[in-house]
């Protein structure tokens, strides 16, 4: 809460339009063989005003997702889960996890080794 506080009170008197922010959550992928592949998932947002909802942890009282039309502390932990940054990457993730399995699995290799 204090680092929220203090970020507020660094942007008073900030106009809502130069108020953007994002988190971002970047993953990296390697393999065996020394392939990295990079993730990226970004949430977009802005901070608010004045600290709304109570759930969630860090900035998520100040960080208003237009998408959603609330505050990231005012959403249930599902809400939240399903449009983060993290889930973002992750889900790339996952995806690219899969294209490889699949690719592994149809030339015969093993993905695991």
């Amino acid at each position: 809460a204090d680092n929220c506080r203090k970020l507020l009170t660094e942007m008073a008197g900030i106009s809502a339009d130069q108020r953007g922010a994002r988190f971002v959550t970047v993953m990296a992928l390697s393999d065996p063989q020394g392939n990295v592949e990079v993730v990226e998932g970004v949430l977009s947002g802005n901070i608010t005003e004045t600290f709304y909802g109570s759930q969630g942890f860090g900035y998520d009282p100040i960080f208003s997702v237009a998408e959603v039309g609330k505050t990231l502390a005012e959403m249930s932990l599902t809400e939240k889960n399903q449009i983060s940054h993290r889930a973002r990457a992750l889900q790339q993730a996952k995806e690219l996890l899969k294209c490889r399995l699949l690719s592994a699995s149809s030339s015969g290799r093993s993905a695991a080794r």
